[in-house]
């Protein structure tokens, strides 16, 4: 490991209703805070969590804007280079987009770079290919047209850089050829995600307000689902266990403004423009760049983890958001007052429970964190 500083604590919940309703105090969730790597690359905006070297543990993948493309292998975080890096993105994505049985990361610029099938050890030869010259800020992977191949979506953000957040650009890939660009126009702002929101066996496209529904032939009509900010931050999950997919959003830029976390609950026909927004928090500050959706507390209940970028208004506060009474109420936990970017989640070490994977937006050698959930440990320990 290239730093195992390693807290445990136990941080203070608050017990919400839509901001408002105090409920009766439950137990926190139990966190390890641990430091993969105090010196993490320049700037390390992009954030995956994948299995590179196929052993069937997470690893961890950093793409920093400044700095290299690292990966980080389990279980002791071995840093290994995959590319010198220098992206035009805060994001990436990790799946198999050559078919071969092994995870390959995408970063914007845009390009994706081969898995050489790395069993542990040296970090081999990365080839990287282009998909186009297009910088992005969101990156997401799916296989929007049913071909059994992965394609690429991305948006740019409209706050800065090329201000080119008003287009939503679906990458399909074609083997052999380029890929083939189709453009969808969006309001301006940033944030996307894909998932299948009415249902029907293929992936559509989300963004604050509004989701795009995939009908096959390049058809996307716009379907609206709320009034929102135009810079969000999007995940989709079933909140109320109905059966149906939500949507979660988050204000991500920019510091100094105020706004709400909320989720927004689906009708029947997602089609329909009468989704019921459901508050969360009511004043949050608009730098909640990090935002996850899974069940951190194992009660079979979705759980939102929010995140706030260090440039905000003191304290940057990582929250996890305990879902209470299918989406009625929300107990608050703060497991970091040190802010992150663009957080993730998934299953470090296989024990059963979600971790969480954060770094903060930018700087020089920003320490790369994981907030390991320790919530499968104190239920072995309570059956003893």
């Amino acid at each position: 490991m290239t730093s195992q500083h390693r807290t445990t604590f136990f941080a203070a919940s608050v017990l919400l209703l839509a901001g408002v309703m105090n409920l009766p105090c439950r137990s926190e969730v139990p966190f390890d805070r641990v430091v993969v790597d105090e010196h993490g690359p320049k700037d390390p905006w992009a954030k995956i969590f994948a299995d590179i070297n196929g052993d069937g543990f997470v690893d961890i993948v950093i793409g920093g804007r400044a700095g290299p493309l690292v990966w980080y292998a389990y279980p002791d975080w071995s840093r290994a280079e995959i590319c010198r890096g220098g992206y035009d993105t805060v994001d990436g994505e990790a799946g198999d987009l050559d078919g071969d049985g092994d995870l390959d990361i995408v970063m914007g610029g845009l390009f994706w770079y081969e898995n050489p099938r790395i069993q542990g050890g040296s970090a081999g030869t990365w080839r990287s290919h282009e998909i186009a010259k297009h910088p992005t800020h969101d990156i997401e992977l799916g296989d929007l047209d049913g071909d059994g191949l992965l394609d690429v979506v991305t948006r740019n953000q409209s706050e800065f850089g090329a201000k080119a957040g008003n287009e939503i650009h679906l990458w399909y890939q074609r083997p052999g050829a380029p890929w083939l660009r189709k453009v969808l126009d969006c309001p301006h702002g940033e944030g996307i995600e894909t998932y299948d929101l009415d249902s029907d066996g293929d992936l559509d496209v989300v963004i604050g307000g509004i989701w795009f529904e995939n009908r096959l032939e390049m058809s996307w009509p716009a379907q609206p689902f709320g009034q929102w900010h135009s810079n969000a931050t999007v995940q989709v999950g079933d909140i109320n266990k109905d059966g149906r997919p939500d949507v979660v959003l988050s204000p991500s830029e920019l510091k100094g403004s105020f706004h709400r976390l909320s989720w927004f609950e689906s009708p029947p026909d997602p089609k329909r423009p009468d989704w019921i927004e459901h508050v969360i928090a009511d004043r949050v500050e608009c730098v909640i760049h990090g935002l996850v959706v899974a069940d951190v507390d194992g009660d079979g209940l979705l759980d939102v983890v929010s995140s706030e970028m260090h440039q905000g208004v003191d304290p940057d506060e990582v929250v996890v958001h305990l879902n209470r009474q299918n989406g009625a109420a929300w107990a608050r936990q703060v497991i970091s007052i040190r802010g992150s970017h663009c957080i993730q989640a998934a299953d470090v070490g296989s024990d059963g429970d979600v971790d969480i994977l954060g770094a903060n937006w930018s700087g020089d050698y920003q320490p790369i964190e994981l907030w390991l959930n320790r919530t499968s440990d104190r239920k072995a320990d309570n059956s003893r």
